[in-house]
């Protein structure tokens, strides 16, 4: 028997983000999730004139296009940081 999907709600103030300088296109913060100490990271998108999202910061895109390879097949929904759109990650502690 299959149990209905769970969805949890969590909300991230604008002030927990970190960017480490005056640099706004990427911002991290950590997540705790079952114990477990990961990294959600905020890389702030562009699209460009056929709706395709790039990293606002061209260091950037290669992580973008890599979420593309993952399984992406059309815009990602993004989330509102300060006013500009973001892509979020979640990765892993190593």
């Amino acid at each position: 028997m299959n149990e209905p999907t769970r969805v949890r709600d969590l909300t991230v103030a604008d002030d927990d983000w970190m960017n480490g300088g005056d640099n706004a296109d990427h911002l991290t913060t950590i997540l705790v999730i079952n114990g477990t100490f990961h990294h959600l990271e905020a890389i702030r998108i562009c699209e460009d004139e056929d709706g395709r999202q790039h990293a606002a910061d061209p260091a950037f895109e290669e992580s973008v296009e890599a979420m593309y390879q993952i399984g992406g097949d059309g815009p990602f929904d993004t989330v509102y940081i300060k006013g500009d759109s973001y892509l979020l990650v979640v990765i892993p502690f190593q």
